[in-house]
C-alpha cells in the first residue's frame, strides 16, 4: 500500500510537469444515444488517453439501451471510462494495467485499477463524486515494462 502510495505520488508529480498533461476539455453526447457523457482527451508520449465521464444513472441507461448489465459498485456516483489509442496506428491498446487516481474538490482521493472490457475496448471503474466543483483524474498506463501517465480536470456544476 506504501509502494502504491508512493507511485502515486510519484505520477502527480510528474503530471504537473509533463507537456502532455492538459485540460483541454469538450462536452460529447455519447454515441448518439443522447447521454451526457463529459469527454476529455489528452496525447502523452505517442497515446490519445480518452477520458469518459459519466454519472452511474445515465451509465446504466447507456448499458441497458446497449443490451448489456452491470452492477454499479455501491457507494459510488460517477463511471469514468478510459480509452487508449496508439497515435501511429490509431488502434486502441487493449494490453494495458491502468490504475486512476480522482482527487476531490477538498484534496481527498480515490485510487482504484481500472478493469478492462473487451468488448468495447476500454477501460473503466466506479468512482464517488457527490460534491460539485473541479476534480482532478490521473491514470498510470503500463505496457509491457513502459509506464506513462496523463490526467486531465473534470468540474461537476
Amino acid at each position: 500500500m506504501k509502494k502504491h502510495l508512493l507511485i502515486l505520488a510519484a505520477v502527480t508529480a510528474a503530471l504537473m510537469m509533463a507537456p502532455g498533461f492538459s485540460a483541454a476539455q469538450h462536452m460529447h453526447m455519447g454515441g448518439g444515444t443522447g447521454m451526457k457523457m463529459d469527454t476529455r482527451e489528452v496525447l502523452v508520449e505517442g497515446v490519445k488517453v480518452t477520458f469518459q465521464i459519466m454519472a452511474n444513472a445515465e451509465h446504466l441507461k447507456m448499458l441497458k439501451d446497449m443490451k448489456m448489465k452491470e452492477d454499479v459498485e455501491a457507494g459510488t456516483t460517477h463511471n469514468v471510462t478510459v480509452v487508449l489509442t496508439d497515435q501511429a496506428t490509431q488502434k486502441e491498446i487493449t494490453d494495458a494495467t491502468v490504475s486512476m487516481k480522482v482527487v476531490d474538490p477538498k484534496g481527498q482521493d480515490q485510487i482504484k485499477s481500472l478493469k478492462y472490457d473487451g468488448s468495447m475496448k476500454n477501460y473503466d471503474a466506479y468512482f464517488n463524486m457527490p460534491d460539485k466543483g473541479k476534480y482532478e483524474l490521473l491514470v498510470l498506463i503500463k505496457t509491457g515494462d513502459q509506464k506513462k501517465t496523463a490526467g486531465t480536470y473534470y468540474e461537476l456544476k
